[in-house]
């Protein structure tokens, strides 16, 4: 039979429903449900099936308040957010749109070397793909047209005739 949980309570029950109810970001909200759950008394087993998580993971947050409450829970964050520095700086990120608008640079390939030799910032493909997209650049430019084409002969071409 397993042993029942100990934890030393920083907060009583109502203060830690009032927290959960108050809070806005959805990562933070169900580590709070969760504890609120086993302030009352239910198993770490039962909590997990409520909010969704895995054992283990209710194991993880119980062990982040032991170590330092709601605060300590409340700091873990999970996944990518806003709060990350970028690792061009603006002035950097409208050279490399001025070099792609000129042409100079027609891929992410091109730009992660660009942003490695001019500036010595490493990025990955997938990362300047993040950059690309923040500031509304497109991964290639059309495919080069001959000069010798003729414009009217590819219309009626498509036309059928």
């Amino acid at each position: 039979m397993a042993r029942r949980l100990q934890i030393d309570w920083q907060e009583d029950e109502q203060t830690l429903y009032t927290l959960y109810k108050r809070e806005k970001d959805h990562q933070n909200r169900t580590r709070l449900h969760a504890l609120w759950l086993l302030r009352q008394g239910q198993a770490m087993y039962q909590v997990a099936g409520l909010v969704g998580v895995h054992y283990r993971t209710v194991q993880e947050w119980v062990a982040w308040y032991r170590r330092g409450g709601v605060a300590e829970v409340l700091r873990h964050r999970h996944g990518w957010h806003a709060s990350v520095q970028r690792r061009l700086t603006s002035e950097q990120e409208a050279a490399l749109k001025a070099k792609a608008a000129k042409g100079e640079i027609r891929t992410r390939g091109e730009a992660v070397a660009w942003a490695k030799v001019t500036y010595g910032v490493e990025y990955s493909y997938w990362g300047m793909r993040w950059v690309f997209d923040r500031l509304g650049m497109k991964k290639k430019v059309p495919r080069p047209r001959s000069a010798k084409a003729s414009a009217e002969e590819q219309e009626s071409w498509k036309k059928g005739g």
